[in-house]
């Protein structure tokens, strides 16, 4: 039961790390298309957790190893888990073009217009039907496969907001998601008293 125990635990922080390192992305793109130095920072403090993570894992997989009958089965969670730091790394190495403030050069704009998906950024107005709902109820993961990667409330970013997250006057989100549910998911949140600017990854 032990060895259960632990090889659960190294399991459940690879699933953290794959969410991760997803987030990484989705932010260093925000930081890239937005130019926001807060969220580009951001990312390299996600890098510094996954650094921590690995750490983690490794000490997992090493004691499962010694209570599971065929300790070559655990080298899959490892090259997942270098998988998932390299990625982070790779969202790190984006997000210092704007902390340094590098400019970027047309052609990355033109690259990043190619891709399957967009980020959306949109601001939650006074009175308007998004204010005082959660993201649970907006179902914005649900209707239009959009996921929240964070929210701007005053100075402040919220990075990876929960479902049960209240959303307030002026609020700003950066979700990312499918290019067809972000073109319905801007629609959807105008239409909830929100405006929004969609923006291609």
């Amino acid at each position: 039961a032990g060895g259960l125990t632990k090889l659960d635990r190294a399991v459940d922080l690879i699933v953290e790390m794959k969410n991760l390192s997803e987030v990484a992305v989705g932010l260093a793109y925000a930081a890239l298309l937005f130019r926001e130095k807060n969220v580009a920072a951001e990312v390299g403090v996600l890098e510094d957790r996954m650094d921590g993570m690995r750490y983690e894992l490794e000490k997992w997989v090493l004691l499962s190893a010694k209570e599971t009958e065929d300790p070559q089965r655990l080298l899959g969670l490892l090259h997942l888990a270098t998988a998932s730091e390299n990625i982070c790394d790779a969202a790190k190495e984006m997000a210092v073009i704007i902390e340094e403030d590098v400019q970027l050069h047309p052609v990355l704009a033109a690259a990043l217009s190619q891709t399957d998906e967009v980020i959306i950024r949109a601001t939650v107005r006074p009175g308007s039907e998004m204010m005082g709902n959660t993201l649970g109820r907006l179902s914005l993961e649900t209707e239009a496969g959009m996921y929240v990667l964070a929210v701007r409330r005053g100075e402040r970013w919220i990075y990876r907001p929960k479902a049960d997250f209240m959303l307030l006057e002026n609020d700003v989100l950066l979700a990312s998601g499918p290019e067809e549910g972000g073109s319905g998911a801007v629609p959807t949140l105008w239409g909830r008293g929100g405006s929004g600017q969609l923006e291609v990854q």
